[in-house]
């Protein structure tokens, strides 16, 4: 039986990566019944969304950044991707990220069970021989996403060419997935910092636990 959230099950999804992806990157993937996300995206160093997210901490937005190295290139002719950029040690991210995300969703009443599912991506730089470019971190938070999420449908991370795609396929690489009236959510801090849409999933699925389907589904 076909799940409930995947409203084209013959149709073919073509998705950009993203680190932690909005909401609206979420709800467009579950609705289709088979998805590819392009690992040939070229780098685009304003393609920020690849290597960030946005949640919302005590006090209002704030941005989470896996920084990365620049490509390097052999001669003028070369086409660096996405693939080719190194996680990088700065700053010790990894640390801050796990401490940024336990201040804005400590309270919450899921985020205690949810967290440690991500402890692969807050790993310290001695065990990240299986990272390496920065797609290969996004589509192991992906993963592990769509596990709390209870995805159903197909997805895979691989590189897309002109004869993959058939009338049966529709291309969002360069869809903006900002939701332009987006509902309402229960958010910790709404009474205080009012509703901030287009956040991470990392927003809703802390804030709502297993409900987080059910809100994709819906809008």
């Amino acid at each position: 039986m076909a799940s409930p959230m995947v409203k084209y099950p013959d149709t073919e999804l073509i998705l950009p990566p993203q680190f932690m992806g909005c909401v609206g990157y979420y709800a467009a993937m579950s609705r289709y019944g088979r998805v590819v996300v392009d690992t040939d995206i070229r780098y685009d160093k304003r393609r920020k969304e690849v290597h960030r997210c946005d949640i919302v901490d005590t006090r209002g937005p704030v941005q989470l950044t896996v920084p990365v190295g620049k490509p390097s290139t052999a001669s003028r002719e070369a086409r660096p991707t996405w693939c080719d950029c190194a996680v990088s040690t700065h700053d010790a991210w990894w640390h801050r990220m796990r401490i940024t995300l336990e201040s804005a969703y400590g309270r919450t009443p899921y985020f205690e069970f949810l967290i440690d599912k991500f402890d692969d991506i807050f790993r310290s730089p001695a065990l990240w021989d299986s990272w390496p470019n920065i797609l290969t971190m996004d589509q192991l938070a992906d993963s592990i996403i769509r596990r709390i999420l209870a995805f159903e449908n197909e997805v895979i991370w691989a590189p897309v060419t002109p004869r993959d795609e058939s009338p049966a396929t529709v291309d969002m690489r360069r869809h903006n997935f900002a939701l332009a009236e987006q509902p309402p959510y229960w958010q910790i801090r709404a009474d205080q910092l009012g509703f901030h849409p287009n956040l991470s999933i990392l927003d809703l699925i802390f804030n709502l636990g297993p409900e987080a389907s059910l809100y994709l589904a819906e809008i």
